[in-house]
């Protein structure tokens, strides 16, 4: 322990030494152009302060190689920025209307690795030049700067961007853009009518009923712009219960006030102890007029604030929540500290409560923080808060917020009253807080008080009622390269915040930070932080210490250097006493050469346990990766860890991790995306998750594209959860030696590998190829080849999972001949030949026994249509196909059946809103099995009026009857009308009735639709 001290006090010192050195230089460093961060230097040219109205070029390096950058001004106007010759550069007009004073830039930074940075960046700016006398006393506070954590998102950063962006532009007059009206609504209803028996059907009648709305209106009108959307939905089914969905949102906004009503999240998280963040309904005014604003709220909560803590798993996923169903966007993700990106990172269920990663696997030693809402509620509930804010002058800004979430008197002692099972009281809960901001000249200083009052039982007077105060100041100082940050926190043990179902209270925390960076040559820093609070009823109590330092020169390798300490009292998932602490030392070199650059990094990592008997596992990782650095049209990232530990057991396994990101579009007719993360692990086994797709076309000849995944996922089994690879691909292959060719090849294979026992416990593979040949200009050859063989292991065979369930593999060859020999004659003709061989799990007990299945299929079709003149045509089918099912040896024990069909219809148009058509059918099919020949006679006719686009009328009747061996007698008629009422409605019907004999029913199916259209 002594040792670790050391480092830190060390580094303090150098820090402290280096700083003295250069007090007397600091007052230059306004002269530089330049400010200095962690991860990057900005650059003005041509002079620093600039001048307001001027066209400034930046230049912004970052010390770790940056795969995109995009910054924007305080005013949203995104300022693009071109990687050349090591550096980012771009240009800004600083608008003619600033101020005098502060301004600031958004940089936003994405790393290799999908990891995106975001930071505010301060500087100065006046109306006219300043001499050099009085450019030394221009503030410092472009020295001060705001950095977020960074958030794990593949190429999140538009959409994490657009969130930030409010777009700004002219209003324009109501005559210019009017109110733009659209929408639609829809009736539509069905009724079905069975009298008799019908294999399938009901007896009886049935209704159902459906409506639904949509109504868009937007524009500007009187100087208010306008967007307002209502969705509505009722459905009635045939036990006259309705579902009822209605979706409304209005946005009114008139030059900087914003009124929304409909569904949002609540966005008050200016303030850490009064904010708000959930999915709530109802109504949000907000205004922003520069020297103070509001935001106002008066809404429902859409369900219960949940909190879930877990560990990794080794797999994607899932992961249950704990509760569900669960509000749609009301999740936030934390893994290891790091908010996730919904689509980019993870998905959800929200109907089952559970989420699964997309391109990673998380590890055991990982901790997924999952805060979300329980779409459940059971009193009348209201949320509303106001919050407000002033700018009295530069630098200076002052807040107040006050947040009320309660549950009703209305109805709530009798809804208390009916619980049986657990139940809860009504509560109210309210919090206000007020929190201000001071920034002047070299130091930055914020702060916020707050104050909690809950009331556990809103029906009864003697209930317990807990009140609790939150405090917290930061102080952020630069003196020349020096940088100063100081934190203190104070949570009362009763102070809950609004929506935070497991909050931390009993808080007690500080920290104090020092930096020092005299340049972009070298960069130091040391931390010391402590804090202890209660959570679920246990204390935690933890210490931070890490230093570091950054020597960056130039055209030659870097080197960083870290060293953390983190100190536990519990763990942070289950709570227990583990009295842990963490050290870790790290060293890294990175350097780059034209557009790649290459890193090299090793760690020494120490986990000591156990407040009487020590335990220490000693981890060693070396990290090498390689990244591409401002190319467009391509990106790529590698890394690969190489991780060997020493467990107290004396045990010495080893991980290796690879990971892998490239996407490549080169030009039109290339593409390729692929995320690849494989983990080897001496003792847990392999792990991979892969996603790739890609398309290529290097000549007019040859096309191939496809697409594959790999997902590690926990799979239920009847007697365990085990861990499994899921592998699921689609490729094609098109290829034309010649115009009058073409070949195609597809192949989807899909498998499910359980880990532990590397069996297949599911198997399906498709593969399939084609030939097309044009031997003239009216004719076609085709052949079409399918193969399948597919299984699924019995699923209580465990531990081994090695049973079969069952299995079938299929063949099958298509022939097709296509000819056009004249303008009035077109022929087809196929011939299908199908194959399949089952075999099913008939005895679970050793030795297991199959029962076998063969199925075989041959059909042959020839299909001539003939246009005997402009108003008559005449459509003619034959088909002949034979079937045969069998059981173990046998070919046919199941089903031999022949059949032939001939069909004939004409088709007559005398007018053109005429149409008439006659037709037949004739078909005799051959059980060898019950030894009977079956007839089928199936004239028809069909009626069809159209009047233009306004109406159309189609009629068809079909009568049919069988003879011998299965004797039916069956009628049916169809009768759809659409009429269109107006440009904006429409009118369809549809009735179908079916008249049976033999079996003896009758069914009506009546189906209608209003579709209204604005």
């Amino acid at each position: 322990m002594p040792w670790k001290l050391n480092v830190l006090t060390v580094s303090i010192i150098v820090i402290f030494v280096c700083a003295s050195a250069r007090a007397e230089t600091a007052k230059n460093l306004f002269y530089e152009r330049s400010i200095y961060t962690d991860e990057y230097g900005l650059s003005y040219y041509p002079d620093y302060p600039p001048a307001i109205g001027e066209t400034i070029t930046l230049r912004l390096r970052t010390f770790k190689p940056a795969q995109k950058i995009t910054i924007y001004s305080d005013r949203d106007l995104k300022i693009p920025m071109e990687y050349r010759q090591g550096h980012w550069w771009g240009k800004f007009e600083i608008p003619g209307d600033y101020k005098d004073g502060g301004h600031f830039f958004v940089v936003w930074i994405r790393y290799p690795g999908h990891v995106l940075s975001k930071s505010v960046v301060w500087y100065q700016a006046f109306k006219e030049k300043i001499s050099a006398e009085e450019e030394s006393i221009v503030s410092l506070y472009e020295d001060i700067i705001f950095t977020e954590a960074k958030e794990s998102a593949v190429d999140a950063e538009e959409e994490t961007i657009s969130l930030l962006i409010s777009t700004e532009g002219e209003v324009m007059s109501p005559e210019a853009s009017p109110l733009v009206i659209k929408g639609s609504q829809s009736i539509s209803f069905k009724t079905r009518t069975l009298e008799g028996s019908k294999e399938g059907y009901t007896a009886g009648t049935t209704q159902s009923r459906e409506e639904t709305l949509r109504v868009n209106i937007s524009g500007s009108t009187a100087g208010t712009d306008i967007d307002a959307t209502l969705y509505k939905t009722n459905a009635i089914g045939v036990s006259q219960v309705g579902e009822n969905e209605e979706k409304i949102s209005i946005l009114l906004k008139r030059a900087s006030t914003e009124a929304y009503l409909g569904d949002f999240t609540a966005d008050l998280t200016e303030a850490e102890f009064a904010k708000l963040n959930k999915v709530l309904s109802g109504a949000r005014v907000r205004g922003d007029y520069g020297q103070w604003g509001f935001s106002a709220l008066y809404s429902s909560p859409k369900g219960y604030s949940k909190f879930s803590r877990m560990y990794g798993d080794g797999t994607q996923g899932p992961y249950k929540l704990g509760y569900s169903p669960v509000v749609i966007d009301s999740e936030r993700i934390y893994l290891d500290g790091i908010l996730q990106s919904r689509g980019e990172d993870y998905t959800i269920d929200y109907q089952a409560g559970t989420i699964s990663f997309i391109k990673k696997i998380i590890n055991t030693k990982s901790v997924l923080n999952i805060y979300y809402d329980y779409r459940q509620t059971v009193y009348q509930h209201a949320t509303y808060g106001l919050r407000g804010f002033i700018k009295p002058r530069s630098g200076i800004k002052l807040g107040a917020t006050y947040l009320d979430d309660s549950d009703s008197f209305v109805g709530a002692q009798t809804i208390r009253s009916s619980m049986s099972q657990e139940a809860f009281d009504p509560q109210s809960h309210s919090v206000v807080g007020v929190d201000g901001s001071f920034i002047l000249d070299n130091i930055a200083v914020d702060g916020e008080i707050a104050y909690s009052a809950n009331n556990l039982n809103i029906l009864s007077a003697a209930s317990t009622k807990e009140s609790g105060r939150a405090a917290k100041f930061n102080v952020n100082s630069t003196l020349g390269p020096l940088g100063i940050d100081m934190h203190v926190k104070k949570i009362g043990s009763s102070y809950r915040p609004i929506a935070e179902p497991e909050p931390k209270q009993a808080v007690w925390e500080y920290s104090g930070a020092l930096s020092f960076r005299p340049g972009s040559l070298f960069g130091g820093k040391g931390n010391y932080g402590y804090e202890k609070y209660t959570q679920r009823g246990i204390v935690y109590e933890n210490i931070y210490k890490t230093a570091g330092f950054q020597l960056i020169p130039e055209q030659l390798p870097s080197l960083e250097y870290n060293f953390s300490e983190i100190d536990e009292s519990n763990d942070p998932v289950t709570g227990s006493s583990i009295k842990r602490v963490i050290t870790k030392n790290s060293t890294e070199m990175i350097h780059q050469i034209g557009f790649l650059s290459g890193s090299l990094k090793g760690t020494l990592e120490k986990w000591l346990s156990g407040s009487l008997t020590k335990e220490a596992t000693n981890y060693r990782k070396v990290n090498v990766g390689v990244a591409t650095v401002g190319l467009d049209k391509v990106t790529f990232s590698s890394n690969v860890e190489l991780e060997n530990r020493q467990e107290p057991g004396g045990l010495q396994p080893y991980r290796r991790t690879y990971n892998l990101n490239l996407s490549a579009t080169p030009s039109k007719q290339y593409f390729v995306s692929s995320s690849l993360n494989k983990i080897v692990d001496s003792l847990q086994g392999n792990t991979d998750v892969l996603d790739l797709s890609y398309r290529a076309q290097p000549n007019e000849t040859l096309k191939t594209d496809g697409k594959y995944t790999i997902t590690s996922v926990l799979e239920e089994f009847s007697a365990t959860s085990e861990a499994v690879s899921k592998q699921a691909g689609s490729f094609s292959l098109d290829y034309r030696p010649i115009k009058a060719i073409r070949l195609r090849y597809l192949y989807k294979p899909n498998f499910t590998r359980i880990v532990r026992t590397q069996g297949l416990s599911y198997n399906n593979e498709q593969q399939q190829a084609e030939i097309n040949i044009i031997p003239v200009q009216y004719a076609l050859l085709g052949l079409i080849y399918k193969l399948g063989n597919s299984y699924s292991i019995y699923k209580s065979d465990s531990p081994n999972y090695a049973v079969k369930e069952n299995s079938l593999d299929t063949n099958s060859i298509l022939y097709t001949i296509k000819m056009a020999p004249f303008q009035i004659l077109s022929t087809e003709f196929n011939y299908l030949v199908e194959k399949g061989d089952s075999r099913t799990l008939s005895s679970t007990q050793e030795p297991h026994t199959y029962t076998q299945g063969r199925d075989v299929g041959n059909k042959f079709e020839a299909v001539i249509k003939s246009s005997l003149s402009e108003k008559f045509s005449i459509d003619s089918r034959y088909t002949y196909q034979k079937i045969d099912q069998g059981t173990m040896e046998a070919l046919a024990n199941l089903t031999d059946t022949k059949t032939h069909t001939a069909a004939l219809k004409g088709i007559w148009n005398p007018q053109e809103i005429w149409t008439f058509s006659l037709s037949g059918a004739y078909s005799r099919t051959t059980d060898y099995l019950l030894s009977q020949i079956t007839y089928t006679f199936s004239p028809g006719a069909g009626i069809i009026y159209h009047l233009g686009d306004k109406l159309r009328v189609d009629f068809e009747y079909t009568y049919s009857k069988s003879y011998s061996g299965a004797t039916t007698e069956k009628s049916a008629y169809s009768l759809r009308t659409k009429y269109a009422l107006s440009d904006f409605v429409d009118l369809t019907l549809r009735a179908d009735r079916e008249i049976s004999s033999s079996p003896n029913y009758r069914l009506t199916d009546i189906t209608g639709n209003v579709e209204i259209s604005l």
